[in-house]
């Protein structure tokens, strides 16, 4: 489909059924993809997912761990809580230098069978995000900026699209339900964990360094280790994994 055909059938899907649909079809044809997905992202609550067009590797897993807490880690879902326009980036952009070492690497970006992604984030209202991903399978040569600037030369137009559909639909996810996740096992007693150390925790399973942590909180080395142990012992485990475990339990 040529792209302006798809913006075509974009304008006029505009406040009727299949516009998120007409969306990705707008977003897609500016770049080459193996993948693709529209989420919408809520500030407390799971995203919502509206188009799956991704590959059975990617789609247990995402019906999988990541709505069931995963998501929470994800950099898109932070640059999303934050977000004040429309957005392109590369996931390597927005995530951490120690990216590779995160618990959300681990769990979910190493294992679905994606050697890269790009996104496009729309603020649609203070209570829901677009979120437009493209990846590239394992193998694959990965996005370049030359994709990213195809992706965001549409920001403005998809942009427009999305307040128009939702002044006249409401808002985008309303229509849809929620896809069922995996149930969490257990809600963990209150942790006890000071506003410091929740961001020591989050930090950490970001896959920042304890140096890293130490610039970004200004706080010492040694006083991020004084932090680690703290949170383990309140928590009563050993290792990230545990944490990000607890970590998961506490979305429940």
């Amino acid at each position: 489909m040529s792209t302006i055909s798809a913006q075509a059938r974009l304008v006029l899907a505009i406040g009727a059924p299949g516009f998120a649909e007409r969306l990705l079809d707008v977003a897609g044809a500016c770049l080459a993809h193996d993948a693709a997905a529209l989420l919408i992202f809520h500030p407390a609550a799971p995203p919502t997912v509206l188009v799956d067009r991704l590959r059975p590797a990617e789609r247990a897993w995402l019906y999988g761990d990541y709505l069931s807490g995963v998501y929470a880690l994800s950099p898109f879902f932070r640059a999303a809580q934050k977000l004040k326009a429309p957005r392109v980036a590369r996931v390597r952009e927005i995530a951490p230098k120690g990216f590779a070492q995160s618990e959300y690497h681990r769990r979910y970006f190493a294992l679905i069978g994606v050697d890269d992604m790009i996104g496009l984030l729309i603020p649609a209202s203070d209570a829901e995000t677009v979120f437009m991903s493209f990846s590239r399978s394992t193998g694959s040569r990965r996005f370049t900026p030359s994709d990213a600037k195809a992706l965001a030369a549409s920001a403005e137009l998809l942009a427009a699209a999305v307040t128009r559909h939702c002044q006249i639909a409401g808002p985008l996810a309303s229509r849809h339900t929620p896809a069922a996740t995996a149930p969490i096992a257990h809600t963990p007693a209150p942790s006890g964990l000071t506003a410091r150390e929740a961001q020591v925790v989050n930090l950490m399973l970001e896959g920042h360094s304890a140096r890293a942590i130490g610039e970004a909180l200004r706080i010492s080395n040694e006083t991020v280790r004084v932090h680690r142990r703290n949170i383990y012992e309140k928590l009563g485990i050993s290792s990230q994994g545990e944490l990000f475990r607890w970590f998961l339990a506490t979305r429940g």
